[in-house]
């Protein structure tokens, strides 16, 4: 067997071992969290104080994990390659504490499937028309008739930072609306009706 054979070998085998790492520690609805490398990841963690920037939730098709998220537009993304563009590969994936039911599953999964190709939402308005990656996560839920995690209102997260300011200004102009029903990953994360399941920050 030549060293290049043998490569392709130890790739195939690590590609195993991933997926069955995966099939055995995820489910579907299953949430996910990091900290995005995009250029409003600073903002969200300064306006909201926390590292988690990004999530979506998983969903196997086919055998293999996937992550629905909400970014432009909504897709599907590989679960690997979700993780992988994350800083630093650090994650965390959050699982309700009772138990979805298959019913709940099918109509979180129908609808995370009629939001694919919605543009996502630079305002972080609380509309169906355009969508942000917590927004996603939670109308998922509600879909199945669960509540994760509560929504705010701009006006109870930090937006005083010049950073936050000078995107405000390019997003909104002069015109934000400080009542606007808004959820950060963070504020899913600490619901409690999750119990984290990984975490390797």
């Amino acid at each position: 067997m030549n060293m290049k054979t043998k490569n392709l070998l130890s790739i195939l085998m690590m590609l195993l071992i991933t997926q069955l790492v995966f099939s055995q520690k995820f489910k579907n609805g299953d949430i996910i969290f990091h900290t995005s490398k995009s250029s409003q990841s600073k903002m969200v963690q300064i306006v909201t104080n926390s590292k988690l920037t990004h999530c979506g939730i998983i969903f196997y098709l086919k055998g293999k994990p996937f992550v629905f998220e909400a970014v432009q537009p909504v897709k599907i993304t590989p679960l690997q390659k979700w993780i992988n563009r994350g800083v630093n590969g650090k994650y965390i994936v959050s699982r309700v504490k009772t138990p979805l039911t298959k019913s709940q599953l099918n109509e979180m999964y129908n609808y995370s499937k009629s939001q694919l190709g919605k543009n996502y939402d630079i305002k972080f308005e609380w509309s169906d028309k355009n969508m942000y990656c917590s927004e996603l996560v939670y109308k998922v839920f509600v879909a199945g008739d669960r509540f994760i995690g509560s929504a705010k209102k701009f006006s109870d997260y930090n937006l005083n930072n010049k950073i936050v300011k000078d995107a405000i200004k390019r997003r909104y102009g002069n015109s934000i609306n400080m009542n606007e029903m808004v959820i950060t990953p963070v504020d899913l994360y600490k619901s409690s009706e999750l119990k984290t399941i990984f975490n390797n920050y």
